[in-house]
């Protein structure tokens, strides 16, 4: 849900409960709200998945973060591959593309959190995507895991400079790259 602030009545039809019950909740300063120039509250985002949390409430299927990655490799067992290993995510969502002009339409239609970019693709290389992603502005918070078979120092410099978060030469090991997707995810 795309949805950052809610309203006390929106709070209550989420939750299943009363409206009474989450105005008390409020001004008992359980759930934090604020007040709009005409006395009307509002909930962020935040605040409200911190308060279901901290309270041991089931999390509304509206407010469960999905997270996604795409998975840009021309080799379609890789793909398979780094597919397989991040299913054990909870909440995921997994997309792929074959080349480099079909990961830039990728990043812009599926907004991925993070993206696992081979850097010899056919087309525009990933170095060209990468240095993509990192110069537009709506982009440039999207993490990129540059996994190649390119070896030198030299080769992990010029990923790096162009804006790779994390590096990995293949073949890359499975727990490394889950546990990397992982401490990228929001």
């Amino acid at each position: 849900m795309s949805k950052k602030i809610f309203t006390t009545q929106e709070v209550a039809q989420l939750l299943s409960c009363d409206l009474t019950t989450v105005i008390k909740w409020v001004n008992a300063g359980k759930l934090n709200a604020y007040k709009t120039p005409g006395g009307h509250r509002r909930i962020e985002k935040h605040d409200l998945v911190k308060f279901i949390s901290q309270y041991d409430m089931p999390m509304p299927e509206k407010l469960r973060e999905v997270n996604r990655v795409l998975i840009v490799d021309d080799d379609p067992l890789f793909v398979e591959m780094a597919a397989a290993i991040l299913g054990k995510v909870e909440n995921i969502s997994i997309d792929s593309a074959k080349e480099g002009f079909e990961a830039g339409e990728k990043v812009i239609s599926f907004r991925p959190h993070v993206v696992i970019l081979d850097m010899k693709l056919p087309g525009i290389d990933g170095f060209e995507v990468c240095r993509r992603i990192k110069d537009r502005e709506e982009t440039a918070g999207v993490k990129v895991i540059a996994v190649t078979a390119y070896g030198t120092p030299d080769d992990k410099k010029r990923i790096l400079e162009c804006g790779a978060d994390h590096y990995f030469q293949k073949p890359v090991k499975a727990e490394q790259l889950l546990n990397t997707v992982q401490k990228l995810l929001p």
